[in-house]
């Protein structure tokens, strides 16, 4: 992927464009290699390699968003304007979505369907494993795989040997944290958000999956508007540092920059329809740490495993599912001479379901946040869970709450699929309905927020949907 200037990027015309370097970008342009296109990768923020984030250790400005809070609870948002975007600080957990949490509508009555099945991306699901190297466990309950892993599961945690051995569906969690594979392997200290010893996949390291002699990336512009003319995308107008305005010729647009930043790319240029922006949400996540009598840890990586007891089932109808973390590091230790280890560190995260008055509106021509909070239904789940744990952990002694956490670091919506305009922004193939040569790449297409974390989904996605092109 050459690095080129903005001045040399506006003196051509451009098979694809993609707005964005992150995994919806990268992926989606995976599946171009090879094919005889001109791609260019255009990316607000500045190249910065490893050596340059571990040295500053994410001192730069974090970026900016305005939000209007009105749910009465703390709410941050995770974004990262950097070549890679939130591959730089994500930490690698890949669950894949569950086949039901693709038809919410149809087995519970709540959300909606998506236009495509857990079966018609499972082999996306696999090649987007490979690539990122992810370890995990081929016999995880309620997901079927038509490929291993590509490398085994870390060490589970002690307690999660027990766990395993009274209820199946506690499963070692899917990671593209190294356990093999030509990154150094995990070193379990938990700095997960800027890995130390870069084990975990990022598009830095993985950058040769991406590379093509005819890739090309423009960093420091920012992608305002989208240009079109008799129906159809003829590129994108984007403005450098300097404030300057440049337009980029391409024949199809792919936006990757994240919900919040594609939804006010298309609010300035009048696309999408009505729903554009609505709908934005994550999932809602609680802490809970319970005592043990057994010393716990030393799993082989940072979070290693997953309960499935509460995610799927007749519950849905009125709570949402819940995915059970299990936190090895960093750890949580229990304050009692000789029983330091004596701790089990878990997390509930709850799937939330998208409400309309959540949304990405334009003040100054820039994006503005109006949240209005989670969902009744996500805070169901997590109350459910509460209810629930005490009899998944039989030998806990003492289970004691954290609070809502202010993020998950999971956005999710806004340029929701669907079959039909009315129901969506982007049909099945993730193009606008009004623009058919423009596309909308991540997680700014799911219609709803699963349990589980979005990013091995919308990689595979972007495979498959490049594919299509």
């Amino acid at each position: 992927m050459k690095r080129i200037e903005l001045s040399q990027a506006a003196g051509r015309r451009w098979d694809v464009v993609l707005v964005g370097t992150s995994f919806a970008a990268c992926f989606f342009a995976r599946a171009l290699r090879g094919r005889d296109l001109d791609v260019l990768f255009v990316e607000r923020g500045a190249y910065l390699d490893w050596d340059h984030q571990l040295a500053h250790r994410h001192e730069e400005t974090p970026a900016q968003l305005r939000q209007t809070n009105t749910s009465g609870q703390r709410k941050d948002w995770a974004l990262r304007h950097q070549f890679g975007g939130c591959s730089n600080c994500w930490w690698g957990n890949t669950p894949r979505l569950h086949p039901s949490d693709f038809a919410l509508a149809s087995r519970y009555g709540v959300g909606a369907d998506w236009p495509i099945s857990y079966d018609s991306l499972e082999p996306w699901l696999c090649d987007a494993e490979e690539i990122m190297q992810v370890a995990g466990d081929d016999t995880a309950a309620g997901f079927a795989r038509s490929r291993p892993y590509p490398f085994p599961a870390h060490v589970p945690t002690r307690a999660e040997r027990r766990l395993s051995q009274i209820d199946p569906s506690w499963t070692p969690m899917p990671t593209a944290r190294a356990n093999g594979g030509d990154r150094g392997g995990c070193c379990v200290s938990g700095a997960c958000s800027l890995c130390p010893v870069n084990a975990k996949f990022t598009i830095l390291n993985g950058l040769s999956a991406f590379e093509d002699d005819r890739f090309h990336v423009v960093t420091g512009a920012e992608c305002r508007a989208i240009s079109t003319a008799a129906g159809l995308a003829t590129g994108i107008v984007v403005r450098d540092a300097a404030g300057a305005e440049t337009e980029l010729r391409a024949d199809f647009v792919g936006l990757a920059a994240n919900p919040i930043g594609t939804s006010a790319i298309l609010l300035r240029s009048g696309l999408g329809g009505a729903r554009v922006g609505q709908g934005v949400h994550e999932q809602l996540g609680q802490f809970l740490w319970a005592n043990v009598p057994f010393d716990n840890y030393y799993g082989g990586t940072s979070i290693t495993g997953a309960g499935y007891a509460l995610y799927d089932g007749d519950f849905r109808r009125e709570s949402a599912s819940v995915l059970i973390e299990s936190w090895n590091a960093p750890p949580s230790l229990r304050l009692e001479p000789g029983k330091w280890l004596q701790r089990l560190k878990l997390k509930f995260v709850a799937e939330d379901l998208p409400r309309p008055e959540n949304r990405v509106v334009l003040t100054d021509d820039e994006p503005h946040l109006l949240w209005a909070g989670h969902s009744a239904y996500a805070f169901a789940g997590l109350a459910r869970a509460r209810d629930q744990i005490g009899g998944l952990l039989p030998f806990a002694e003492e289970i004691e709450f954290g609070g809502f956490e202010p993020t998950e670091a999971h956005i999710i919506g806004g340029t929701p699929m669907a079959l039909r305009r009315e129901d969506g922004v982007v049909d099945a193939e993730c193009r606008l309905f009004d623009v058919p040569n423009v596309a909308c790449l991540g997680a700014s297409s799911f219609p709803t927020g699963a349990a589980a974390n979005p990013t091995l989904t919308l990689s595979a996605l972007s495979l498959y949907l490049g594919s299509r092109l």
